[in-house]
């Protein structure tokens, strides 16, 4: 993930880095933050290694690492609250940043703020497709809340939400449709607009040449599903971002509607539009984070009854804090005409 760093920021957003942090040699064993001790600072790790303490890894044996070069402490940064605890696992050379610093750069520089997020955006996306990749690893969850999914488009402005309606298209997708396939490629940005969709993955190691070829039935037909997107989901972020292979199959489990952006579009927007970039990765950041927090909360462990009742129905009249985001989902959804109640 060191080349995800140094390729999406620029020499200035790397001096600026530099400049603004402190660096930190720590022992191993030494914790960064708790439930009990939230930060205030993002950390970068520089050498050595970071992630959950082996007394809280998520099984037998199993320790989620952070990579060298990838952050940790975002959660505040988005605006989102973590749980997690982050200790160091080796003796370990970090880059402490504190968070207000950074807020305020991201405010005051749009081109810092697009490759920043960016940057984010890419690490979370490859943290979870390790997770993917291994989803032996991973419980049911069940349904995400809708509510989650469509906070993330309180972020947008209106002018963003006209864009994504101008260039792009309503699909109608039929239940037990694949829309992504695994070890495929992402050809569009989507949104789902109405229904659910089922994320299952292939046993045994990834290998997506081999998924690719083997045929639609043969790769999808057997994998149980092990989490459920529904309005205002992303499905196929991961690989819109990175243009790796998929790692998991989307399939409705409904009959359902989703919203499609062709992907060279999209691309060439966020390459001549800071300020929309900047949105938009801090969009998709804040969705691919929520989803990796979820599923680290539920991946296999000695808990195997785990709670997976998370599929209530959003109430639109008891929105509170998510009020904005669900406002402007609708708003989008009355630019295409359409009506889902």
């Amino acid at each position: 993930m060191a080349d995800a760093l140094l390729k999406e920021l620029s020499n200035t957003d790397l001096d600026w880095l530099i400049a603004s942090g402190e660096r930190q040699r720590l022992p191993s064993g030494q914790p960064l933050f708790d439930a009990q001790n939230p930060t205030n600072h993002l950390y970068l790790l520089i050498e050595g290694r970071l992630g959950l303490p082996p007394s809280q890894s998520t099984g037998p044996g199993v320790t989620e690492e952070v990579l060298q070069g990838e952050f940790v402490g975002l959660s505040p940064l988005l605006g989102l609250s973590n749980d997690a605890t982050v200790s160091t696992l080796s003796e370990s050379l970090i880059l402490s940043l504190p968070i207000a610093q950074v807020q305020a750069k991201l405010k005051a520089d749009i081109d810092f703020a697009a490759h920043f997020y960016r940057a984010i955006a890419v690490m979370l996306s490859d943290r979870l497709r390790r997770i993917f990749e291994a989803p032996d690893r991973i419980q049911l969850w069940g349904k995400r809340s809708a509510k989650e999914a469509l906070a993330v488009f309180r972020e947008l402005r209106d002018s963003d939400i006209d864009w994504l309606v101008s260039f792009g298209e309503i699909q109608p997708v039929n239940a037990n449709q694949v829309l992504l396939q695994v070890g495929r490629p992402v050809d569009a940005f989507y949104i789902i607009l109405d229904g659910q969709f089922g994320l299952s993955a292939p046993g045994g190691s990834f290998n997506a040449l081999l998924l690719c070829f083997a045929g639609l039935d043969e790769n999808t037909q057997n994998q149980q599903v092990f989490a459920q997107l529904s309005r205002g989901g992303l499905p196929g972020i991961i690989s819109f971002l990175d243009f790796r292979p998929l790692p998991v199959t989307v399939r409705a489990m409904q009959n359902a509607t989703v919203f499609a952006v062709p992907r060279q579009t999209l691309v060439t927007k966020l390459q001549v539009d800071a300020s929309f970039a900047s949105r938009f990765y801090r969009v998709i950041a804040i969705q691919i984070l929520e989803l990796l927090e979820t599923i680290c909360e539920r991946m296999a462990s000695t808990s195997a009854n785990a709670d997976l009742n998370d599929d209530e129905e959003l109430d639109f009249d008891a929105l509170d804090q998510m009020s904005e985001g669900a406002k402007k989902f609708n708003w989008m959804l009355n630019q295409l005409g359409v009506n889902y109640g």
